[in-house]
């Protein structure tokens, strides 16, 4: 995954130096801490309703939130939707939260309300027990597949093939990933190097080994990287690689927006991951940290998420691409199996790529 948290390898790194010392800390209740911890028990916020937790919120007036700029976007909707509660926004890219939030844990200090993070961020997050259970309201409208237990993907980071439109003639466009392993495509695609979620996704939905022939067919004909999702769409902009394999949707819509030389295909089925919102489990705010994760997965919310051309989760709500109106895509994330055998996946594409095994 291709932000600078999404694939998962500081975060896992940085979390495995952390936790074993912050897993006795959450057993222990006595571990103490400068910030005051609410006493009302989780499961019984759990069953609350919108208006009830709004009341509750009111009395706490404050939300923490650790979130990258995603986040930070919903931020003033919320305040207007719900005067008296205040977000204090510490901005973080995903595995600076969950670390900060791991640090805070064993020291026995709990800041954080909600961590707005990336799925296999959230996923490390959830087995830690820094997570609280909840399953918000919001989101009934929201697929099964972007909801566990622990956190809700609220945000669809769907990663589709990016194209120069000047440098790819309308006749030439692929249509699907298999037309990327024709030799009329050598020394013309990109990738991002870390962006193993795309990887995972296909051999959730294809199978290891169609998946490693496919990526071993690109590498053979001379697949270039480039590193950030950011950099990478800028380099099909310019022209240096007429074609990304998998680029961030939203990125791509955006400059497309503008006028700008990049167009994308829809595939069957699209290849992604999501954004999530978590509840810490000893959230100093606790009614406030779920008015937040209801009103992020509400129609509220989620046009925020559109207005910022990302993918909403919540299927009541239309995306701002015309291509994906009426949910009318195929989207494959990873599942439970890919997120407990991340280290795995991760050596498999960069060892089917030709690459030195970096992170995991």
């Amino acid at each position: 995954m291709s932000s600078p948290d999404s694939s998962g390898h500081a975060t896992k790194r940085r979390l495995a130096a952390l936790l074993p010392v912050t897993g006795v800390c959450l057993l222990v209740t006595a571990c103490g801490g400068s910030t005051p911890v609410s006493t009302t028990p989780a499961e019984n916020l759990n069953d609350k309703t919108v208006d009830q937790l709004y009341e509750g919120a009111k009395k706490e007036g404050t939300l923490v939130l650790y979130a990258a700029d995603s986040g930070k976007d919903l931020i003033p909707g919320f305040e207007k939707q719900y005067p008296g509660v205040k977000v204090q926004y510490f901005q973080q890219q995903g595995e600076q939260s969950a670390a900060k939030a791991a640090a805070e844990a064993r020291a026995g200090v709990y800041n954080v309300d909600v961590i707005d993070t990336e799925q296999n961020t959230s996923y490390s997050l959830s087995q830690t027990g820094l997570l609280a259970k909840y399953s918000p309201p919001a989101g009934a409208d929201v697929d099964a597949k972007y909801k566990t237990p622990y956190f809700t993907g609220y945000r669809v980071q769907l990663k589709p093939i990016a194209y120069n439109t000047k440098l790819v003639a309308t006749a030439d466009v692929p249509k699907s990933l298999d037309d990327l392993s024709d030799p009329k495509w050598a020394n013309k695609i990109c990738a991002e190097p870390s962006e193993v979620s795309v990887f995972a996704d296909m051999v959730q939905d294809l199978g290891q080994d169609q998946t490693e022939q496919y990526w071993k067919t690109l590498t053979s004909h001379g697949l270039r990287f480039v590193s950030g999702q950011t950099n990478l769409v800028q380099s099909v902009l310019s022209g240096d690689c007429p074609v990304a394999v998998s680029a961030n949707l939203h990125t791509v819509a955006k400059n497309a927006a503008k006028g700008a030389p990049i167009g994308w295909v829809k595939t069957d089925p699209l290849y992604g991951n999501y954004g999530a919102v978590n509840v810490a489990a000893k959230a100093p705010h606790p009614y406030a940290a779920r008015l937040w994760a209801n009103y992020v997965l509400s129609p509220v919310g989620q046009q925020v998420v559109i207005d910022a051309y990302r993918v909403p989760s919540n299927h009541s709500v239309a995306p701002k691409e015309p291509e994906l109106a009426d949910n009318r895509y195929n989207a494959v994330v990873a599942g439970d199996e890919v997120m407990k055998n991340f280290s795995k996946y991760n050596t498999l594409y960069y060892t089917t790529t030709g690459r030195p095994v970096t992170g995991g």
